[in-house]
C-alpha cells in the first residue's frame, strides 16, 4: 500500500514535542486491546505475554502471561504497566482513569502515566514486542501491526465482540487516532527546524492549545499547513513538487534522516492499521 508522504504529514505537524504522551497513549491502546483479548479462551489469547528468556532475536524460554499483582485476580492498568516495563513507576499513583459511563479515559490515563513513569523529567521508555505479545519480536512496527490485526480479528469473533462490547472497540479506535496525532507532534521538534531550509516559507495554522491536563509536556501545538504553504506560493504547482521532493529526500532519499525515517515508518504503520480497521471489520 503506497501512502503519500505529504498526505501523511499534512494533517498535523507541530512546533512542540509531545514527549512521553504518545508512549503513554500507546500503553493505553495496548491495555484496551488486552482487555478485549482477555475475552478469548486462554489458549487463544495473544496480548499480555512476554518471553521469559529472549536471546539473539528469539524466545528460548516460555511465554509468560501478565497476572494480577498484590493478590488481585484481574490485571489492572497499573499491573500492566509494570508488566511492560518490568519495574515499578517512579511515582506511586493510580494511573487508570474512568469516564462517567465507566469506560477508560485514555487522555487522563496518558497524563497520569507521564507523571507516574517520569524519571527526573525523562519520558517513559519504549517497550519491545516480545515483552508485550505472544510470539512478538523486537520490531516496534511489527508490534503495531500485530496489535491492530488482533483487534480486527477479535472484532470479527461474535462471542468476543459481544463480551467486550462495541464501546471498547470504539475506545481503542479513538485512542489510535490520538496516537497518530501525538506521534507526529513528538517528531515535529525535529521536522520543523529542518523544513525551514526547504525553500518555500511554511505557513502555520492557528495555534492549538490542548485542554488543561491533557498533554502536560506539550502545552501548545502549533501546526504547519502544507497545503496552505503550496497554495499561497507564487507558483503552487512548482512549490508542490518542491515540497514533495524535499519530504521524499528527508525521509526516503539515498541519505535520509535516519531518525526521521524510522519515525515516519512508525507513523505509516499506525495509519495503515487505521485504514485496515475501516476495511477489515465485518459489520
Amino acid at each position: 500500500m503506497n501512502i503519500s508522504l505529504l498526505l501523511t504529514l499534512s494533517f498535523l505537524v507541530t512546533a512542540e514535542c509531545a514527549g512521553g504522551y504518545q508512549n503513554c497513549l500507546e500503553r493505553v491502546w495496548i491495555f484496551q486491546s488486552f482487555l478485549i483479548d482477555q475475552q478469548n479462551p486462554e489458549a487463544d489469547r495473544k496480548i499480555g505475554y512476554q518471553c521469559s528468556k529472549w536471546k539473539e532475536n528469539a524466545c528460548e524460554g516460555n511465554w509468560v502471561a501478565c497476572r494480577g499483582r498484590q493478590g488481585r485476580p484481574q490485571r489492572n492498568f497499573d499491573d500492566f504497566q509494570v508488566f511492560l516495563g518490568n519495574r515499578p513507576p517512579s511515582i506511586s499513583m493510580t494511573q487508570a482513569a474512568y469516564r462517567l459511563d465507566g469506560s477508560l479515559d485514555s487522555k487522563q490515563m496518558a497524563t497520569n502515566c507521564i507523571w507516574a513513569w517520569g524519571d527526573r523529567g525523562k519520558p517513559p521508555f519504549n517497550f519491545k514486542g516480545h515483552k508485550t505479545v505472544r510470539d512478538g519480536s523486537t520490531g516496534f512496527n511489527d508490534l503495531i501491526n500485530r496489535i491492530g490485526q488482533i483487534n480486527n480479528d477479535n472484532y470479527n469473533k461474535p462471542a468476543v465482540r459481544a463480551a467486550a462490547g462495541d464501546g471498547l472497540f470504539q475506545n481503542i479506535d479513538d485512542t489510535l487516532t490520538k496516537i497518530i496525532a501525538s506521534r507526529v507532534a513528538d517528531h515535529s521538534c525535529h521536522l520543523i527546524p529542518a523544513a525551514k531550509d526547504m525553500g518555500p516559507s511554511p505557513l502555520y495554522r492557528p495555534d492549538y492549545v490542548p485542554p488543561p491536563g491533557t498533554q502536560p509536556d506539550a502545552s501548545q501545538w502549533r501546526t504547519v499547513d502544507w497545503e496552505a504553504t503550496i497554495k499561497n506560493s507564487p507558483d503552487p504547482a512548482s512549490t508542490r513538487t518542491q515540497v514533495r521532493s524535499w519530504l521524499d529526500t528527508y525521509y526516503r532519499g539515498p541519505e535520509p534522516n535516519k531518525s526521521a525515517r524510522e519515525y515516519w515508518q512508525v507513523l505509516r504503520s499506525y495509519k495503515t492499521i487505521k485504514d485496515r480497521t475501516n476495511r477489515c471489520r465485518k459489520h
